[in-house]
């Protein structure tokens, strides 16, 4: 869908009352208690927003979690990490369908299979067949014996080497974090800066989303609340990197901030030539579609871009309907929740039917 097409139908809908915040306060009495992890939740309709937050930012010290803190978005870090490698094919820095060996040294396209075929387009829309760094025993068995190590980019790929590919590159899609590591190497070799700067100058800073910021080890963990994964109880895993701060999943935000990404990337960041590209998608094989770093799926609601995140003691999920103008952001710092996509479904809900679960 072009942006066209989509400021068309934005134009001329008609937008009911919007849910304002005391709903959503509602709405999460059905998902988290007051003394559990915190969940916020943002939504905007049209020119109306609401914002709602339950729970704990600090379960320590019982600090109640406030609407404009902090999280980790993980992997919806993606989205705008693809869309900043768009935006130098907009430039005519690169094109989709470059070689990623073209951009990368040596040793990483010789030792990682599929990587001296694979192309630009393919890297983003995780058909390159590139194993999956994350899938490694080897990276779960040194993240747990140096669990505070700072990784970079290259030094995750490595896990990747020697590894054997999914399948022939372009014959599948498989959902692999070395993708987007690789892409954030490219980025930095072909404009010399770094992908924090980047990010920071081609989308935070146009779209005024000044709380982000990539977490690189001089800001780790800096101004977040508190990451907790579920064991016997709840424990803080805030200070565990596991490859927190790359391009695979390293962005932190407010959830009214990441709100403000979607309508960018439809109307502010890309051509519509390229925007196209980025929303042509493959099968994910899981009953969804996947374009270029964000899903692209026909939901009971209408055509919806998503994505979802976690890492670190955190989860997110980040769903828009163009068509509606509607963009529903929820943030946890429960690495375990199991309903960050039903809450932010049921949030959805709420603003087109006013409607409960």
């Amino acid at each position: 869908m072009t942006r066209l097409i989509v400021l068309c139908l934005c134009l001329t809908l008609t937008l009911p009352t919007f849910a304002q915040d005391d709903l959503l306060n509602e709405l999460l009495d059905f998902y988290v208690a007051d003394q559990d992890p915190s969940v916020v939740i943002y939504m905007r309709y049209g020119n109306d927003s609401a914002i709602a937050v339950r729970g704990l930012a600090n379960l320590d010290n019982t600090i109640p979690a406030q609407t404009t803190d902090l999280y980790r978005i993980g992997s919806v870090t993606k989205p705008l990490v693809a869309t900043v490698m768009l935006q130098l094919v907009d430039e005519g820095t690169l094109s989709l369908d470059d070689p990623i060996a073209d951009y990368l040294i040596g040793d990483v396209v010789n030792r990682i299979e599929n990587a001296d075929v694979a192309t630009i387009r393919q890297m983003l829309q995780m058909t390159s067949g590139i194993f999956s760094y994350t899938d490694s025993d080897r990276f779960e068995d040194a993240t747990f014996d140096n669990p505070s190590y700072s990784w970079t980019a290259i030094e995750t790929v490595a896990f990747a080497y020697n590894e054997p590919s999914y399948f022939e590159v372009g014959r599948d899609y498989y959902y692999s974090n070395t993708n987007y590591n690789l892409a954030q190497m490219i980025i930095e070799s072909v404009t010399g800066n770094s992908l924090a700067d980047e990010l920071q100058t081609r989308i935070f800073e146009p779209l005024g989303m000044d709380t982000c910021y990539l977490e690189t080890p001089d800001v780790f963990a800096q101004n977040i609340v508190r990451g907790y994964s579920l064991y016997d109880e709840f424990e803080d895993i805030t200070e565990i990197n596991d490859g927190v701060g790359l391009g695979d999943g390293g962005i932190v935000c407010t959830a009214e901030d990441l709100a403000k990404f979607p309508t960018g990337l439809i109307y502010d960041l890309l051509t519509d030539e390229t925007l196209d590209k980025m929303l042509s998608t493959v099968d994910d094989g899981d009953g969804g579609f996947y374009g270029l770093g964000i899903g692209y799926d026909e939901t009971e609601f209408g055509m919806m871009l998503s994505h979802d995140g976690a890492t670190s003691g955190f989860q997110s999920t980040m769903q828009y309907l163009p068509d509606e103008d509607l963009v529903v952001v929820v943030l946890t710092n429960n690495f375990d929740s199991e309903f960050v996509s039903d809450l932010a479904y049921d949030t959805i809900d709420l603003a087109l039917n006013e409607s409960y679960p």
